[in-house]
């Protein structure tokens, strides 16, 4: 099936274009991976560029954790806080590096802080779902939205998934978001059983067949942790190439991790992969 392709600033998302690698900037302490937290001026700078130097194509800051409570005693913050994380990362950020920058939200108010400040997308794990004016914010800026599937610990099928991002779609097209501005991520994690999980990656194919650019988050998740007794992210590594590889080479588009250098091999041996359209 012919899929639409996106446009993040000048840089091109779909199965024309080489597998893009997303690389995670946490700028919120809560995060479930602390290894991927930086709040100071200089070590988000620092950070940013360093994974640019690996192969990110674009920078995905989030100033409060979405890791699921039950597994990571996650907190969330207030808008104002995530509101002032942001500000700070994104003017420290516009031109220290030359990647799009993603806002990772599911606040309508930080959203439109963000492309305010120059944010190139938004990546909402809520697939527009939380916020009643979130889609109009993305419509009204015309930018870029990732739409997750969010029925998480729900999800039991991949049917169930795949009706949830069905809804957000829904959402976005009643809010005039074009479809070439549209990627999708069935939501690997966020409490959702780990078989369910593999089953996804497994059958990724099916997400594609929405007509959009598939985006993958799998780095040190929950589900590899538990299908290899590593209770510990840091141990994840291994796991989270290994799941990615075969993600893009069924049909992942784009890949959202903590490990660009890692996961760019990865991204090119996938691809390679990938059976012939």
């Amino acid at each position: 099936m012919l899929r639409n392709s996106v446009l993040v600033g000048t840089l091109g998302i779909g199965e024309e274009f080489p597998v893009r690698v997303m690389g995670i900037l946490n700028i919120s302490p809560e995060s479930f991976y602390a290894e991927s937290v930086e709040v100071q001026s200089e070590e988000i700078v620092a950070k940013a560029r360093e994974m640019v130097n690996e192969g990110a194509n674009i920078i995905d800051i989030g100033g409060s954790s979405t890791a699921p409570a039950a597994y990571y005693d996650a907190k969330k913050v207030s808008t104002e806080v995530e509101i002032e994380r942001i500000e700070h990362a994104l003017e420290v950020l516009t031109d220290a590096v030359n990647v799009p920058i993603s806002v990772d939200t599911t606040s309508s108010q930080v959203a439109e802080r963000a492309l305010e400040l120059g944010a190139s997308m938004i990546n909402d794990v809520s697939g527009l779902q939380a916020d009643k004016d979130m889609a109009q914010i993305i419509s009204d800026g015309n930018v870029p939205v990732v739409v997750m599937s969010s029925c998480a610990s729900t999800c039991t099928s991949i049917k169930q998934s795949l009706h949830s991002l069905k809804r957000s779609l829904h959402i976005a097209k009643r809010a005039h978001i074009e479809p070439t501005k549209i990627i999708v991520d069935p939501g690997i994690g966020f409490g959702k059983a780990p078989n369910i999980d593999f089953d996804i990656i497994r059958e990724l194919e099916r997400f594609t067949y929405l007509g959009h650019p598939v985006l993958i988050g799998v780095s040190r998740k929950a589900f590899i942790g538990f299908f290899l007794d590593q209770k510990d992210p840091s141990d994840r590594l291994e796991g989270s190439i290994a799941v990615t590889s075969i993600a893009v080479a069924n049909g992942a588009d784009i890949v959202r991790t903590h490990d660009v250098k890692e996961t760019a091999v990865a991204c090119r041996i996938g691809k390679k992969l990938r059976r012939a359209e």
